[in-house]
């Protein structure tokens, strides 16, 4: 059976057609590589602002870092650039030698802690040629946040009271041992006992105060012939209304004579003690710094 011929304009040859399949292909791959590259590029950029944003970080660390460094370099009681309130002033060292003379009124020049334990120190001064020795080696005591005088160096004090008082063995192993002395105890060993009366708000007359190391026997005697019928007490030992020890740190003994409870009763019997007698109280609150006033 005989076929027409083919109609003008169509090829014979059906493979020179064009071919949608392989067109069509083309444009996959072509869409595929795009594809591709441009996962690549995104990768790329995800990659860099990765990187970015921890260099960010670690600039934003920086400041940080550095401001508090800043702030910790900031010498006390200064402001911080910040607008913060200044920090108080850093406290002086545990036994800082400027402190020590002015709290326990040292006024000679260039003193030196030769050691400091707890709220103990023992401190000298340096004496110029020429100028009165004195004395020149302290030992110190810290109540209250504040410097005081114990005792100089030499010194007539016991160990054995020192370190009732607190004292380290070092500094009072600088002290007369008085285990075998009455002293041990405060008493002088006179033929009037030393007395420890009660804090129960008497009155007393104080008649003569004796602060000389060494010699409080001698003056404590001397003082119970001129009052007779007075007593004496040691005020470290007493009342805390009493004032414990002087300005040079010694102890303090007192000749007195008991007075009433009520002010009128001992301001009469200051008044008739005359002289430079004065009036304390026998309690645990009055203060020790301020006398009776009549």
């Amino acid at each position: 059976m005989a076929y027409p011929p083919p109609e003008p304009g169509w090829d014979s040859d059906y493979s020179r057609r064009p071919t949608r399949g392989r067109s069509g292909n083309g444009v996959v791959w072509v869409l595929g590589a795009l594809v591709v590259v441009l996962l690549v590029a995104l990768a790329g950029v995800v990659g860099y602002l990765l990187a970015s944003g921890d260099d960010d970080e670690t600039a934003q660390s920086v400041p940080t870092s550095a401001t508090s460094t800043s702030s910790a370099l900031t010498s006390p009681g200064e402001a911080t650039s910040s607008g913060q309130a200044p920090r108080a002033a850093a406290p002086a060292s545990a036994c800082d030698p400027d402190q020590i003379a002015r709290e326990a009124g040292i006024e000679r020049r260039n003193v030196n802690v030769d050691r400091c334990l707890g709220d103990w120190a023992l401190a000298h001064v340096y004496v110029p040629p020429g100028e009165p020795a004195g004395d020149t080696q302290y030992l110190l005591s810290r109540s209250g946040g504040s410097w005081t005088r114990y005792t100089g160096i030499p010194s007539t004090l016991c160990r054995q009271d020192a370190e009732s008082d607190g004292m380290p063995a070092e500094f009072a192993g600088l002290l007369n041992d008085c285990s075998d002395s009455p002293a041990a105890q405060g008493d002088l060993g006179l033929a009037t006992p030393l007395s420890r009366p009660a804090c129960d708000g008497r009155g007393i007359v104080v008649l003569y105060s004796a602060v000389t190391p060494g010699a409080y026997a001698q003056e404590v005697g001397a003082a119970l012939q001129r009052y007779p019928g007075a007593l004496y007490l040691r005020t470290d030992m007493a009342c805390p209304s009493l004032r414990q020890r002087d300005e040079n740190g010694n102890v303090i003994y007192a000749v007195y004579r008991p007075s009433g409870y009520s002010r009128s009763e001992l301001c009469a019997d200051v008044r008739a003690a005359g002289g430079s007698a004065y009036g304390r109280w026998l309690d645990t609150t009055s203060d020790p710094t301020q006398l009776v006033t009549c």
